[in-house]
Order: C-alpha cells, then sequence, then structure tokens
C-alpha cells in the first residue's frame, strides 16, 4: 500500500498543479497565439481585397503596360494573402 501511495504522489502533484498559475499562462499563451492568427487571416482578406482592386484598376487601363503592371500587383497580393492564410493555419 505504501508502494502505491509513493508512486501515485507525483501525479496528484501534477493534477494539483494543472490549476494552477501554469496552467492560466499557458491559457494567456494560447490566446496571444489564437490572436496573431486572427490577424494573419485580416491581413490576407485586406490583400486579396486589395488584388481585387488591382484587377479592376488593370480593366480600366488604357494601356497595355498598365494593365499588366496591375495584373502582376494583383498576382503578388493574392501570392501574399495565400501565405498569410497558410502561416495563420499552421499556428
Amino acid at each position: 500500500m505504501k508502494k502505491l501511495f509513493l508512486a501515485a504522489t507525483p501525479l496528484m502533484f501534477a493534477i494539483a498543479a494543472c490549476d494552477g498559475p501554469a496552467e492560466e499562462t499557458g491559457e494567456k499563451v494560447d490566446d496571444v497565439i489564437e490572436a496573431e492568427a486572427e490577424v494573419l487571416d485580416e491581413q490576407a482578406e485586406l490583400e486579396e481585397a486589395q488584388a481585387d482592386l488591382a484587377e479592376e484598376k488593370a480593366d480600366l487601363a488604357t494601356d497595355e503596360v498598365t494593365s499588366a503592371e496591375m495584373d502582376q500587383k494583383a498576382e503578388e497580393l493574392k501570392d501574399s494573402a495565400d501565405q498569410k492564410e497558410d502561416a495563420a493555419d499552421e499556428i
């Protein structure tokens, strides 16, 4: 019986520590990480909107060079937005 008690003692301390400051700190860290992921998602959404705007400007462009430049900018913004979304998903 003593051996069982001695073997279970570290487990009891570990369970008791779950409600302590370490758990609260862990939850705060999780909240920060979640907020970072949300920021990345919002930045990606903004870049997608900017890409849409660039595509619309390309459609209105009167010369081919300006149109091509705006299309290129739109592609770059979309690529950046995709990378940010992927990074947010990995967090």
